[in-house]
């Protein structure tokens, strides 16, 4: 298990600056891979402000708990198997730090819901200040894109992210709705309609 404090900025992008900003990125792309992550709801996680996935990587399996923590996000991450995985999405008896997190919490393992996946294709930029991902998402047939700037030291960070949307005349006020919260919109637009 592994634990950090995520501290990232992000920004929603049209089709064309997705691509006008991996043109201009092109000889520094340090990786590209698709990802895809598997959501977990239950009532107390939502009002706890907790997201729960299973990210699928790289024929590599990881199970994240985010929680606030300080104005940010603690960030829980564990490596599974793939057999792991499958006992997770079927509630089959297993104990880990997250597991042990959420019972604590009074989230029953075994009433967790995964109602959906998103799939995203990410773009990596490794710069002094952080990592720039350039993500394009797909969820419950829609498509967006999206600017994650994640960063180890907040006041520098803010300062480079900045920087790198300012050629785009891109307005940034606060972070945009996660990839979670706009997935589970989604899903409650087609099954409320």
């Amino acid at each position: 298990m592994n634990e950090q404090i995520e501290i990232e900025y992000k920004i929603l992008l049209t089709k064309d600056t997705y691509q006008q900003i991996i043109n201009d990125y092109q000889n520094q792309i340090t990786d590209a891979y698709l990802q895809v992550n598997d959501y977990f709801t239950h009532p107390l996680l939502n009002e706890l402000h907790f997201m729960l996935r299973i990210r699928s990587k790289k024929d590599k399996y990881e199970l994240t708990l985010k929680r606030p923590y300080q104005g940010h996000r603690l960030e829980t991450n564990i490596d599974l198997t793939k057999e792991e995985k499958e006992k997770f999405i079927n509630h089959e008896p297993m104990n880990n730090e997250i597991i042990t997190i959420l019972e604590e919490n009074n989230i029953p393992y075994n009433q967790l819901q995964q109602l959906y996946s998103l799939s995203t294709y990410r773009t990596d930029i490794l710069l002094d200040e952080g990592m720039l991902s350039l993500d394009k998402n797909n969820y419950l047939d829609k498509e967006d894109y999206e600017l994650e700037f994640e960063v180890n030291d907040p006041i520098a960070g803010y300062s480079k992210f900045l920087e790198i949307i300012k050629p785009y005349h891109l307005q940034y006020i606060r972070n945009n709705t996660n990839k979670v919260i706009r997935a589970m919109t989604r899903y409650n637009e087609l099954h409320n309609s």
